[in-house]
């Protein structure tokens, strides 16, 4: 077995030398006493790498999530041992038990910098251990606070009943403890591998000496299960129920692929429709796009954004008036994408891939399709899931979609762009904003490109920090460190608030 305790080891050199280790089916062990963010990433590029090179990408995100959820399960639990002792107390005495964990809960729990603090001063660690065999990823996740009696009869108690819910709302409903702060980590992490497959055979935490265990078996051939729930069978039918695109868009499509068109004919079928022609010269004019003066006509903009920008606006126009015309107008959805469409070309400059600004401007633009069905069927539940993830710093909302309804609106936007006929690079962009390491070899960089534009509008809006933007894209974009990304997004930034000025 290869050991490698991160806080006495440069990890940027020793990065590739671990993860050829585990690659090859070396047993592989991580110790340390707090997981830092660089920790993080880089346990997040090894699980990429190894569940890629095992064909089992799409599986990326759930355990991901997984280990960072036992992760900081382990540290908690190591973090609560240190409070006891610190403040004399017994923890297998009821009284002080009940005492001190109300105490350890109001002033350090949700405050990881004490945790950390704490935690760098004492003996107490966290192993992770990785190994690939022929049949199945096997890891493992240990810390040196042995669980009690109690404790670990509380835990199986929690794993049992998880394993018997249907969907993670129901289980969060019924089971949340806020006393104990692993049971809800534990509680998702069931949720996750009951969705992508895994037994219960396959998961379980227990004592082996002094140490409380994890443990996760991936079987190399596993196969996700289709979660059926009222909610996502209601958004089935209402993507079946949505109508085609207009024959007077199929037209005016084709007429942007006929080289024999002319501008001026293709304008004034356009001016025909007000609508389509305010649609059009709104986005002409939008931050996507900008121009050092307003664009005041149909034909003018024509000769600005070029006819294959046309064919993609008409498409996000046409796409914006079917749905409103069949949901609530949800126009904080389309000023984010509008926004998100902007930082894309920002970055697409900064990068010296131009080439690319008319396909990312439509993923940009219409990449949260899904979420409108999806708010429109079950608002309550959306807002719900969107409030969990972002209090547990989870990375995207799809997965807890994926547990609590069965369909992400990930997978809502693509089964609309595939029912539109919308071009293969669309509909993986829209498919894979969230999971970009899922993108094929042909598509990656102008998926990349969405996901990074969409995290920044979000890290704008403070609801994504840095730490959420996966490694393997910045590297495959060639911004080699985290201080290259954020002046990427500063130069982002002050572009965006430039062109909104102009």
């Amino acid at each position: 077995m290869a050991l490698y305790e991160l806080q006495n080891i440069n990890l940027a050199e020793k990065r590739e030398e671990i993860l050829g280790k585990v690659l090859s089916g070396d047993q592989v062990k991580i110790s340390f006493s707090f997981p830092k963010k660089n920790y993080m990433a880089f346990l997040n590029g090894m699980i990429a790498n190894l569940l890629g090179d095992s064909d089992l990408i799409f599986l990326h995100e759930s355990f991901f999530t997984i280990l960072r959820e036992s992760l900081l399960n382990a540290v908690k639990a190591n973090a609560k041992r240190l409070y006891f002792e610190e403040h004399n107390a017994d923890i297998n005495n009821s009284a002080d038990y009940d005492r001190i964990m109300k105490k350890f809960r109001n002033e350090v729990i949700g405050d990881m910098v004490v945790v950390e603090e704490n935690l760098n001063r004492s003996k107490l660690f966290v192993n992770f251990m990785v190994q690939r065999s022929d049949t199945h990823i096997l890891l493992r996740i240990e810390n040196n606070s042995k669980m009690l009696p109690a404790e670990e009869e509380r835990v199986q108690k929690r794993i049992t009943q998880a394993w018997s819910f249907k969907d993670f709302s129901e289980a969060y409903d019924s089971m949340y403890d806020e006393t104990e702060g692993a049971g809800l980590g534990i509680i998702l992490t069931v949720m996750l591998l009951k969705n992508v497959g895994v037994t219960p055979s396959d998961y379980r935490i227990f004592v082996d000496k002094q140490m409380t265990v994890a443990a996760l078996r991936i079987p190399l051939l596993i196969k996700k299960q289709e979660m059926i729930t009222a909610v996502k069978e209601k958004i089935m039918r209402e993507i079946h129920l949505l109508p085609t695109f207009p024959q007077n868009i199929i037209d005016l499509q084709q007429m942007c692929e006929n080289p024999d068109s002319s501008i001026n004919l293709i304008a004034d079928k356009i001016k025909v429709d007000p609508s389509l022609t305010a649609d059009i010269l709104k986005l002409a004019n939008s931050a996507g796009f900008l121009s050092v003066r307003k664009i005041e006509n149909i034909n003018e903009a024509l000769m600005r954004i070029g006819l294959t920008n046309l064919k993609y606006i008409l498409i996000a126009a046409s796409s914006r008036k079917i749905m409103d015309a069949r949901y609530k107008q949800f126009s904080k959805i389309w000023t984010h994408s509008l926004d998100v469409a902007a930082y894309s070309r920002f970055i697409l400059n900064k990068l010296s891939l131009r080439r690319l600004q008319d396909k990312v401007f439509i993923t940009s633009l219409l990449h949260d399709l899904g979420k409108i069905v999806l708010l429109s069927v079950d608002l309550d539940l959306t807002n719900w899931i969107a409030d969990f993830v972002q209090q547990r710093g989870i990375r995207s909302t799809t997965i807890l979609e994926e547990v609590s309804i069965g369909i992400s609106h990930s997978t809502i936007g693509k089964l609309i762009a595939n029912k539109w006929n919308f071009a293969d690079f669309m509909e993986e962009a829209i498919a894979c904003h969230h999971a970009p390491l899922q993108s094929s070899d042909e598509n990656r960089i102008v998926v990349y490109v969405t996901y990074l534009a969409n995290i920044f509008v979000g890290i704008s809006s403070k609801k994504y920090t840095f730490d959420h933007i996966d490694p393997a894209v910045l590297s495959h974009l060639s911004i080699n460190s985290m201080k290259e990304c954020e002046n990427l997004y500063n130069y982002c930034t002050i572009s965006f608030k430039e062109s909104r000025d102009l």
